[in-house]
């Protein structure tokens, strides 16, 4: 099995926990009951009041589930409670946290620990988003969307006990499966937006998939929640075979044999395919704009989204790439000379017509730095529009580069602000 496809099934199998864990029954949030009524009856003042109630139906890191109670304090501060349920993924138990808070430019920040600390803004359609930050030698970010929780204190805790909300829902792409020409679905997460009228769309889709675990789904809620806060709508699609997707999956590695490019290229007019099936119903929901699409993807499907803008160059405005490959460095070196990635990718930059964006770590397992600068120069040599950012110290593997935004949000946020000029 491939340092890829090892890594696959490790998030998959931690996909796979926290996907039983949602269909058990779970206790409430643990807000104090002197917590529950705050912002329920009179309103409060500037410049506590927008910000005053209690805030829930979202989970930090997808896994703690998380509410938010504010109430005024002192002068122009606010009393802050955060409270989470237990971890699914890591030991860490429910409880809670109370600190003080400070409001100005219309953020609300607060200091949880010397390390710690949390800020907030109100986004367009009246939810909250969060930002929290670790800092020291474990530096960590996570981004949390939390809804206003209204009603009397059965409803507020009701609302508690929904530990398994989240901001986003599952939906299905019907499609005509290009390999059968029968009616099939593809499984999606949406993130609405947060803005009226017809929004930007990030489509995201995923990397390869490991054996036994073809009907978990993949997502990456890290950089959907950072896009949707500024006022893009997000779809991650499951390609075929995949994430509960109607259709065949072609598997990363054939049964009767090592790889073959060959192989390779008939797996990349699959994936076409897919993403072409997913956009052509996106492009007709009445809250999309058609003319703003960008494309995205981790790992292999970081690869596809620089293939598909090469392949339809008019139908997106551009592709974010995180931890592209075909296969990692060694499957590639051992069967394919070493090139199969390499030049997609030279090809890809010749034909492609909008800008696109890399992000690989120095850490990463599957393709060494020495390698991504190879890929990089080559496609941008052919004619590609990139700019690559290659960064240091992420934990662990550095091909989950793209669930640790303390290490990319600066220049994602320079992207989105580019893009909305």
């Amino acid at each position: 099995m491939s340092p890829a496809a090892r890594i696959a099934r490790r998030v998959l199998a931690a996909i796979a926990t926290l996907t039983a864990a949602a269909g058990s029954a779970r206790a409430e949030i643990p807000v104090p009951a002197d917590w529950i009524e705050v912002g329920a009856t009179a309103s409060t003042p500037a410049p506590v009041g927008p910000f005053a109630g209690l805030w829930a139906r979202d989970a930090w890191s997808e896994s703690r589930p998380a509410a938010l109670a504010i109430m005024p304090g002192a002068g122009d501060a606010a009393r802050v409670l955060h409270a989470y349920d237990a971890d699914r993924w890591r030991p860490f138990p429910a409880g809670q946290h109370e600190a003080a808070g400070k409001i100005e430019d219309q953020r609300l920040t607060v200091t949880l620990s010397s390390s710690v600390s949390a800020r907030y803004r109100l986004l367009p359609d009246g939810r909250l988003f969060g930002r929290m930050e670790r800092q020291g030698t474990w530096r960590s970010l996570r981004y949390i969307i939390l809804e206003n929780i209204t009603g009397n204190g059965a409803a507020r805790r009701a609302a508690l006990a929904e530990t398994t909300a989240r901001p986003w829902k599952m939906v299905e792409l019907p499609i005509t499966d290009p390999d059968t020409g029968t009616g099939i679905a593809l499984t999606a997460t949406y993130y609405p937006a947060v803005r009226s009228g017809r929004a930007p769309l990030l489509l995201m889709t995923h990397g390869d998939v490991t054996p036994g675990s073809e009907r978990l789904v993949a997502r990456h809620g890290e950089l959907a929640r950072l896009f949707v806060s500024r006022g893009w709508a997000v779809v991650e699609v499951m390609r075929r075979g995949t994430g509960g997707s109607g259709g065949k999956l072609l598997p990363e590695f054939r049964s009767d044999g090592p790889p073959t490019a060959a192989y390779g290229d008939r797996r990349m007019a699959a994936d076409i395919a897919d993403i072409d099936a997913a956009l052509a119903v996106v492009r007709g929901w009445p809250q999309i704009d058609a003319s703003s699409i960008l494309l995205g993807g981790q790992s292999r499907g970081g690869l596809i989204a620089l293939e598909y803008l090469a392949a339809r160059p008019a139908a997106v405005i551009g592709a974010v790439n995180f931890a592209g490959a075909g296969w990692c460095e060694d499957v590639e070196r051992a069967s394919l000379q070493g090139r199969y990635t390499g030049d997609r990718l030279a090809a890809a930059g010749a034909r492609s017509r909008g800008p696109t964006w890399w992000f690989y770590a120095e850490s990463d397992r599957c393709s060494s730095p020495p390698l991504v600068r190879g890929w990089f120069d080559a496609y941008r040599a052919a004619g590609g529009d990139t700019e690559l950012l290659m960064v240091g110290g992420v934990p662990g593997d550095g091909h989950g580069l793209i669930h640790h935004p303390v290490f990319w949000e600066a220049r994602m946020l320079d992207i989105l602000q580019r893009l909305q000029r």
